[in-house]
């Protein structure tokens, strides 16, 4: 499908540009060619689909013109970023059956690669396309229907999980996003460090090639398979950039930039998800970047369920559901819950993906009847719009990384002595995440020791409040119930 779109727009726009990578501009025409090399090169050497080909690929520019090439000639993809990031454990915990080839590039070998392949009995190609030719396959007729990408995830279920972007999935998707987004084909798109293993990366990178807008892609100079020598902020001071997508990590990142390192610029249209930004960060953003900024609510599973403009203070908290989207906030009978009263999201599958690939056991536990259960739990106002009261799932979101708390429960208990920690997080009416620590003792902790520990353990902290409790519940197996533990901290807060 992606690819089908370059081609075309190779053939209707051929000089308008499509990528922008590091400076260097690529027209349509010769991001096509380049995709035309590389399936020139794989289709020589016998790689057509159907199979699997992993990407160890550090630069985003090449990963696209690989993944696209394979794609088209029936293959599927999956990436896991630099050489230096697969390992062994890595390969076993995909699963995957049929793997054609790992593909790397010359300067990103990790030693000890080939040994790993050869373990493993898979063929590692190093690939160059210096000298390499294209075959006469750029008609979009010619590309192959069955190719797709592979996202991986761990925001629900707290360990990797794979989930298959299929041709399909992606025509519903690049409509959605161009439509709710307002890209076209003026439109010069940064998606800043969204990897291209992430929904974000993957998704939101694709979007201008879809009506023959362009992207942008930033990176530091790779050495080693590591990103060296890149400020976030260097991406804002591109000519023309129309639209930015980022994290709040990275937002934080950038507002911590002197002053005068970017201009504001109010043409621009920047978006954050993967987390929810603090009050500060929304009036420093609107202060420094742009008075255009939105928040969208996403898995990488369910797609884009909610997408808020931000105009006034109660629109960082209450969520404007995506049009057309089936959202509902059910009990744990799957029952829609009244107006009001907390309830866990569920988002329609139609369009997107029913499943993990090659893991029966978590579909049926966050797939059911046609919905994906993302693990969030929420309010419904009347008005339809949503609030998000914190996560289901052990996994907290704080600034977009998705952490397991039991680790840093563990640590906490061990350096004050506690038999039992139970770490939440959860908005507050402002709309930003907040974490909550609660510590079954009798006697009160000094705060700031307390707090001084949970900012080593967790990145991105910034507010956070300690609760006592005498007794955690617990369920007969002694594991503390941390939902009736989050309500027992919502009812005191509503008590005081």
């Amino acid at each position: 499908m992606i690819t089908q779109l370059i081609f075309q727009w190779a053939e209707q726009t051929p000089e308008r540009t499509a990528v922008i990578y590091n400076g260097k501009a690529r027209s349509y025409r010769s991001f096509a060619r380049a995709i035309a090399v590389a399936r020139s090169y794989f289709a020589r050497r016998g790689y057509l689909g159907p199979g699997y080909a992993v990407l160890t690929v550090s630069n985003t520019m090449i990963f696209w013109i690989f993944s696209l090439a394979l794609r088209s000639l029936g293959l599927t993809t999956v990436s896991v970023g630099s050489p230096a990031k697969l390992s062994p454990a890595m390969l076993r915990k995909l699963g995957l059956t049929n793997v054609r080839c790992v593909i790397t590039c010359p300067g990103e070998i990790r030693e000890g690669l080939d040994g790993l392949c050869t373990e493993l009995g898979l063929n590692l190609l190093t690939v160059s396309l210096a000298g390499e030719t294209p075959l006469p396959l750029e008609r979009p007729d010619a590309l192959h229907p069955l190719g797709g990408h592979i996202l991986l995830t761990s925001g629900t279920t707290g360990i990797p999980k794979m989930v298959l972007m299929s041709p399909e999935t992606d025509a519903d998707v690049l409509r959605l996003y161009v439509e709710l987004f307002g890209i076209d084909q003026h439109t010069l798109l940064s998606v800043f460090d969204f990897g291209t293993w992430t929904g974000g990366g993957y998704k939101w990178t694709a979007c201008p090639w879809s009506v023959g807008g362009a992207t942008l892609l930033e990176q530091g100079v790779i050495e080693q398979g590591i990103e060296q020598g890149y400020e976030p902020y260097q991406a804002l001071l591109r000519p023309g950039i129309t639209h930015a997508i980022l994290s709040p990590a990275v937002l934080a990142d950038i507002l911590a930039a002197p002053t005068g390192a970017f201009p504001r610029n109010d043409t621009i249209r920047l978006a954050v998800g993967a987390g929810a930004m603090t009050r500060t960060q929304v009036e420093q953003a609107k202060a420094r970047i742009t008075s255009h900024l939105f928040h969208y609510f996403v898995s990488t599973e369910g797609g884009i369920m909610a997408f808020t403009s931000l105009d006034t203070p109660e629109d960082q908290r209450w969520h404007r559901l995506v049009p057309g989207r089936m959202v509902e906030i059910v009990d744990a009978s799957d029952r829609p819950v009244p107006i009001g009263e907390v309830g866990q999201v569920r988002v329609s599958t139609a369009g997107g993906p029913t499943g993990y690939l090659n893991d029966e056991t978590a579909t049926r536990a966050f797939f059911r009847d046609g919905f994906f259960y993302p693990g969030d739990l929420a309010v419904m106002r009347s008005d339809g719009r949503i609030a998000l009261q914190g996560r289901l799932t052990d996994v907290i979101n704080v600034q977009g990384f998705k952490i397991s708390p039991a680790p840093i429960e563990e640590r906490l208990g061990e350096v004050f002595g506690l038999n039992g920690v139970c770490l939440f997080s959860m908005q507050n009416d402002s709309g930003e995440e907040e974490i909550h620590v609660v510590l079954e003792t009798s006697k009160p902790i000094h705060s700031e020791s307390l707090i001084a520990v949970v900012k080593q353990e967790v990145r991105g902290f910034h507010r956070g409040f300690v609760h006592y409790f005498a007794t955690l519940p617990r369920n007969e197996m002694g594991k503390v119930l941390r939902q009736e533990v989050r309500a027992q901290v919502i009812a005191n807060q509503r008590a005081r």
